[in-house]
């Protein structure tokens, strides 16, 4: 086994090196920029810092205290299966790190995981280039470097689940290089199927590149001129058919996740592809060359902008050279050329580009696959270089020309991602390795260290660049909230075998419970299932492809989905914050004054908790009209009295909800020629002055008052007030909100003001409703006299005991409804259905009866099958593969 690695053994310092240059250049920038523990900062950003690093917290949970919560969790909003979560952000085994930290110490053990991912894939890329293309010398390590922080690394750092493609991808292709040859393809299949496992969404992309590598491989194939057509054609099917089984191979070795996390997708990130074919251009062709600068990333290319495609200079014009370089037989540059043309259409062509993103347009982070890309640029640059000839003269005064055309062309678009600056030191760059490349056919040792120099230097300089443009959490921030919230929860937490949840009017991320551990409703994942959101959206809630904000409950959906416990933070003077140093301010993004319904729990320096008397258990006892019933868009309140109507079979007499006028609107500055003041446009009077609309009422009751918000009004045309004080919602919605306006202020004056922020804004549908409490309470008394008491409980596994009343025929849960759940009602197999577009219900006897609720991951014994089998057969091909070569076993 030894002797299979023996060749390695003279390149082992340049196999240290490509993994240690890396380290130590990410080492540097990070202790620059005062990333703890060097400073206050951390690498939690963006994505980062509002979804990963909460779902690291839940990963150490869960293998280190709770593994039922790896098939389903009621951590992720009101609950949900999570091996489609665990597939697409956790199964990485550099993860395993995690489980040697403290929570407190999350933000230090991403930053190490970073790092080390980063160092080895310039580990994996000099594995490559020596054990397959003769590669030697300080050569490996300049474009292992070139590898590990191309500009992808480094904007999509803080997508840590995709780097594992950038480590992965070179064993796979060497793997593959591997069974062209005629070796033994299983090395290939093992490191596909670990890409699959650890990221699907990458590895779908590794896969379609594997397709383009393969007609590039059999195209660098040199044909004996004994050979004829038929026995070529022959040797390519042969080829192919290997190719594909051992890939089949691969994807099964992997199946036990895939075949799941399939049957997950098309409920969540699958199920918001579309079909439309558009074949336009997404930018200017041309403007991809502005990509190639040093720094040419800032903030907007996030969410929009041009492929990352950096890879140095060095490795730049070694791709270039490729082209021209004799060494290549023409038909492998030609199909060079014509799979890089390809790759740049695909970078541009929108239908292209959404076919490698598995058919959905990326949300934020476009051009996910550009890595491959340049895997291909740095692998050919590379033989380009290795293959050594004296570079031309003529192609150097061309690049030199081209170079200043490009830089002439950048700086009349003025890119707002690059400064002049970073256009004279690419361009300076440019002529010092022209001429080092021109100076090597002279035998000077110090060209290779000029090389890596140079290589490092610019490499150093584009990602300490990209990094500083970015915003970061502070490290004292991020911990003062972790701590804060444990201590939140610490004496409201469920006892074992209780279930309730809690929700808060504050958050730090969308995933706050995932991060202490706790069942809420909030969540934002890219596995989200899309019932989820419709749901919400339909009574109020801000939703989105993704996530959902329990920012704008009310008493009724506080009670139907369980909320025990809400935790509102206080509104303290800016002096607070002063005098208590490391204490910061709760990101408040929910007015609730219904909250005073509920009674006082306790309280911190910064917070009040109040306990919910109306909260409903998991399930519970409604008629069978509630089966009935849809969602509805933009009318909210109307689905919210829908519902509390089912859950009574409509015997409702009076409204729960019932619509007030406003006694008054006062207009200051704004213009408008409808006469209904809840469904117009108003315009700006005078540019330049205040311009507000204030809608004012007096309540006659003590009721919680609810005002629907219209979505076409945000924080971009408008600042909302109520009374006087700035209003706090999230911002960010697709659909009509509801916002709790008063409570508990019987004749008090209530102002609910619109500021314009630009020249006009519509107000449509603008209703005041009052909830008649006395009415409401009655509702949810019967509810919870048909409680589900549950005597165990678990992630997967529910059992307790329920009363069902005469006139009710229905078990409703506050579970999102699946496949995977099984119900048996006294012992025998209950028939399930969904309810509301998304919740689990089950039909039901009156009397009373024993309950059981049990999840299993729908499809994964398929999948274990599979990959069962798949190894089996792997185990067969190799035990065949030795007895054909003659081999004994162990050898």
């Amino acid at each position: 086994m030894l002797q299979r690695f023996a060749h390695l053994s003279p390149h082992k310092n340049m196999l240290l090196l490509s993994f240690l240059l890396p380290l130590f250049v990410m080492a540097v920038i990070y202790a620059t920029m005062g990333v703890y523990p060097f400073g206050n900062s951390t690498l939690l950003t963006v994505d980062l810092g509002q979804q990963y690093v909460d779902f690291f917290s839940y990963y150490r949970t869960t293998l280190l205290s709770d593994p039922s919560a790896i098939f389903f969790s009621f951590t992720k909003s009101f609950g949900g299966e999570m091996l489609g979560l665990w597939a697409y952000y956790l199964m990485s085994p550099f993860n395993l790190i995690l489980l040697f930290f403290p929570q407190s110490q999350l933000s230090m053990a991403v930053t190490i995981l970073i790092l080390l991912k980063i160092s080895a894939s310039g580990l994996t890329f000099a594995y490559l280039l020596i054990s397959r293309f003769e590669g030697k010398g300080l050569l490996v390590p300049s474009f292992a470097l070139s590898y590990a922080l191309m500009g992808y690394v480094i904007v999509n750092q803080l997508n840590v689940m995709w780097l594992d493609g950038l480590v992965f991808l070179p064993l796979i292709v060497l793997g593959l290089e591997k069974l062209l040859s005629g070796e033994n393809g299983l090395f290939y299949s093992l490191f596909l199927g670990v890409m699959l496992l650890s990221n699907y969404y990458i590895g779908f992309m590794i896969c379609l590149f594997l397709i383009f590598y393969f007609v590039f491989a059999i195209s660098r194939q040199q044909n004996s001129g004994s050979q004829g057509r038929k026995a070529q054609l022959k040797r390519l099917w042969a080829q192919t058919a290997r190719f594909v089984g051992y890939s089949i191979l691969g994807a099964g070795f992997s199946s036990v996740l895939l075949v799941p996390t399939f049957y997950s997708l098309l409920g969540s990130k699958a199920s918001y592809a579309n079909s439309l074919i558009d074949w336009s251009f997404a930018y200017d062709p041309a403007e991809v060359v502005s990509k190639f600068y040093i720094g040419a990333f800032n903030f907007d290319q996030m969410p929009s902008g041009h492929p990352n495609l950096f890879i140095g200079t060095v490795a730049l014009t070694a791709y270039i050279y490729y082209f021209f370089h004799p060494a290549f037989a023409r038909k492998e540059r030609l199909t060079t050329l014509a799979l890089t043309v390809l790759f740049f259409l695909a970078m541009n062509v929108q239908f292209l580009n959404k076919i490698w993103h598995a058919g959905q347009y990326p949300i934020w982070y476009p051009y996910r696959f550009s890595f491959t890309v340049c895997f291909f640029f740095l692998l050919n640059g590379f033989r380009a270089l290795r293959a050594y000839r004296t570079f031309p003269l003529t192609l150097a005064c061309c690049l030199l020309v081209a170079n200043a055309v490009s830089a002439i062309y950048v700086l009349r678009k003025d890119f707002d991602f690059l400064e002049p600056v970073q256009v004279l030191i690419t361009a300076v760059l440019a002529v010092i390795v022209l001429v080092l490349l021109m100076l090597r056919d002279q035998p000077r040792k110090w060209l290779a260290y000029a090389l890596l120099f140079v290589v490092t230097a610019e490499m150093t300089a584009n990602a300490a660049i990209d990094l500083f443009r970015l915003g970061y959490v502070k490290q004292d921030e991020f911990v003062d909230y972790q701590t804060n919230l444990n201590m939140m929860l610490a004496d409201i937490r469920p006892a074992e075998n209780e279930f309730y949840r809690i929700e808060k009017t504050f958050q730090r991320s969308k995933n706050d419970s995932f991060q202490a551990a706790y069942a809420g409703i909030n969540h934002f994942s890219s596995t989200f299932e899309k019932e989820i959101p419709a749901l919400f959206g339909s009574l109020g809630f801000p939703d989105g492809n993704g996530f959902i904000v329990y920012s704008t409950g009310t008493l009724f959906t506080d009670a139907l989905f369980g909320v025990k416990y809400f935790i509102q933070d206080k509104q303290l003077p800016e002096s607070f914050y002063d005098l208590n140093d490391g204490v910061y301010r709760l990101n408040r993004n929910s007015t609730r004054p219904d909250l005073t319904q509920y009674s006082p729990y306790s309280e911190t320096d910064r917070t009040i908790t109040y306990e919910n008397p109306y909260a409903l258990p998991l399930a519970f006892g409604v008629s069978a009209s509630v089966l009935e019933l849809q969602t509805i868009e933009d009318q909210p309140l109307l689905m919210q009295e829908q519902v509390l109507d089912a859950f009574n079979n409509q015997e409702s007499i009076e409204p729960f909800f019932s619509l007030r006028p406003f006694d008054s609107n006062v207009f200051q500055n704004v213009s408008s020629t409808a006469a209904d003041a809840q469904n117009t446009t108003y315009y700006r009077s005078v540019d330049g002055a205040i311009s507000r609309i204030e809608f004012q009422f007096t309540p006659a009751s003590d009721n919680p008052y609810y005002l629907i918000l219209d979505a076409g009004i945000d924080d971009e045309n408008a600042t909302l007030y109520l009374n006087n004080v700035k209003l706090d919602y999230y911002t960010t919605y697709r659909n009509d909100q509801v916002i709790n306006v008063a409570s508990n202020q019987k004749g008090e004056n209530i102002t609910f003001t619109i500021e314009l922020l630009e020249d006009s804004i519509r107000v449509q549908d603008l209703k005041l409703y009052e909830l008649n409490k006395g009415l409401f309470e009655d509702a949810i008394s019967a509810r919870q006299a048909e409680s589900l008491s549950i005597s165990s409980f678990s992630q997967t596994h529910i059992t307790g005991s329920v009363a069902i009343q005469n006139e009710d025929e229905v078990l409703l849960t506050t579970v999102p409804y699946s496949e995977g759940w099984n119900v048996t009602i006294d012992g025998e197999d209950a028939e399930t259905t969904s309810a509301l577009d998304g919740l689990l219900a089950v039909p039901i006897t009156p009397g009373k009866h024993t309950v059981s609720l049990t999840y299993r991951t729908p499809y994964l014994h398929t999948g274990l099958a599979i990959s069962g089998s798949s190894i089996v057969g792997a185990l067969l091909l190799k035990k065949c593969s030795r007895k054909k070569r003659g081999q004994r076993p162990g050898v």
